[in-house]
């Protein structure tokens, strides 16, 4: 049994939906160093930048960098499985829901680390909005 980001049982639709694929990431050096590179419209959280350039594909996608700030593997790897999962249940939705072609790139900054998942979920949506409707 699956379950959608509201806690009831999702239908095929909406597992369809959530689904990400690797269309959907960006994950290809040359687009995150275009992300990073100028021209690149950032916003900045707390915890989380977040770095978008109208999209070269045909539908919105998404990336995540985590530096490591010299934390362990695993503390590394849980920050990347939230926003992992913020990407893929609330942004990528959205952009699509808003027929927005943008690559997104999430950054953690060190107060991710000691961020929990709504706090980044909340932060992640926020940063969007502002983005989507400064663009």
């Amino acid at each position: 049994m699956i379950m959608n980001p509201t806690g009831r049982q999702a239908t095929k639709d909406e597992m369809s939906s959530l689904c990400i694929t690797s269309a959907d990431r960006v994950s290809k050096t040359k687009d995150i160093r275009r992300l990073f590179g100028f021209g690149a419209l950032r916003r900045g959280t707390e915890s989380l930048e977040l770095l978008v350039t109208p999209s070269r594909e045909l539908r919105p996608r998404v990336g995540v960098v985590v530096p490591k700030y010299g934390h362990k593997n695993v503390q590394r790897n849980l920050v990347k499985r939230r926003l992992k999962e913020i990407a893929r249940t609330s942004l990528l939705p959205s952009l699509k829901k808003t027929n927005r072609r943008l690559d997104v790139l999430i950054r953690a900054k060190k107060k991710a680390y000691r961020s929990d998942f709504s706090w980044l979920e909340r932060e992640a949506n926020v940063a969007l909005k502002t983005i989507c409707s400064s663009t």
